[in-house]
């Protein structure tokens, strides 16, 4: 099954084409994340173009896609929009599957840890940070890694939250790790805060590829989407949204 991926919940984003979990191309984002409205067919374009002269795939365009992968959050507010509208117009237009993927949960993908539980963590900036947790299921992924699914929906912690947060619903005595991303110095600052009993993970580089991991995986067992059933996955409510309300 040849796969889209796209992240642009941020500036370490970019596009991927995979087929199944075999590695095509990628086109790295080296922008903000509010230029992706800019750059993003582009790279899409640089991708096709890659996946057909390095690896000899007969490509004429996105119509020979079989799954569109999308980042869907948390993140920045325009980044996140502009990956689901083209995610949407494209499978609308191809008449072609779509994921939306959590950024929390590809983070935890991407690690490849092998502890019973994770918490991913995300700057949000304004002194909060994005949390998710996740446990490890019994039955592991026969590709090749544990499979963990989201024990909460993700939420929006102050610092000083995040200690109480996990000691309420994590079992005593059970294995841990907190995943962050290697450049987000504010989320690695908050290991001062927690127990030593918890192990530490930086993810370098992009989360396109455990997009495209976890689109597949869901796509397997019949986790599919149209394309109007994409939704954000903000976490903290847009300012417009907020303004507009009051």
């Amino acid at each position: 099954m040849l796969i889209l991926a796209i992240d642009t919940t941020s500036e370490v984003g970019g596009a991927a084409i995979f087929r199944d979990h075999e590695f095509l191309a990628r086109v790295a984002n080296d922008g903000p994340a509010n230029r992706y409205s800019v750059s993003l067919f582009s790279m899409v374009d640089q991708a096709i173009e890659e996946a057909k002269a390095r690896h000899g795939v007969p490509l004429r365009g996105l119509a020979d896609m079989e799954l569109i992968a999308v980042a869907n959050g948390p993140g920045s507010f325009t980044g996140i929009r502009v990956g689901l509208a083209a995610a949407q117009g494209w499978a609308k237009a191809f008449g072609l599957p779509v994921r939306g993927v959590s950024i929390l949960e590809a983070l935890v993908d991407a690690a490849r840890i092998r502890t019973d539980w994770a918490t991913s963590i995300l700057d949000a900036h304004r002194g909060e940070f994005y949390v998710g947790l996740f446990h490890r299921q019994p039955k592991e992924d026969t590709d090749y890694q544990p499979c963990y699914l989201p024990a909460d929906e993700g939420r929006l912690l102050k610092p000083e939250e995040l200690g109480p947060f996990l000691a309420s619903r994590l079992p005593e005595a059970v294995g841990a790790t907190c995943v962050v991303r290697e450049y987000d110095r504010a989320a690695l600052t908050l290991r001062e805060n927690l127990s030593s009993s918890f192990q530490w993970q930086a993810v370098t580089g992009t989360l396109v590829e455990a997009v495209a991991r976890l689109a597949f995986r869901d796509y397997r067992t019949g986790k599919q989407q149209a394309a109007g059933d994409l939704d954000a996955h903000y976490i903290r409510r847009p300012d417009a949204e907020l303004y507009w309300k009051a």
